[in-house]
């Protein structure tokens, strides 16, 4: 037997329901791998401007160290 929705859709099966939610478990794995990678990638980005602004105000506060106790 078919049972309709209100709407004159039949409704889904359970088969057809377990199936949608197998699914949408592995659309929210691969999405969460996905917004783990990013999250990564920014890491990693914001890790190395970092350290490039870290080596370049480490050099000027050397610089000016050299320049204070040369007086």
């Amino acid at each position: 037997m078919i049972v309709a929705q209100a709407d004159g859709r039949p409704s889904p099966t359970d088969a057809q329901s377990e199936e949608e939610v197998r699914q949408l478990i592995v659309d929210l794995r691969e999405a969460a791998r996905d917004g783990r990678r990013l999250a990564q990638r920014y890491a990693e980005l914001l890790e190395k401007v970092v350290d490039e602004y870290c080596v370049e105000f480490e050099q000027r506060a050397e610089a000016a160290l050299a320049r204070l106790e040369a007086r």
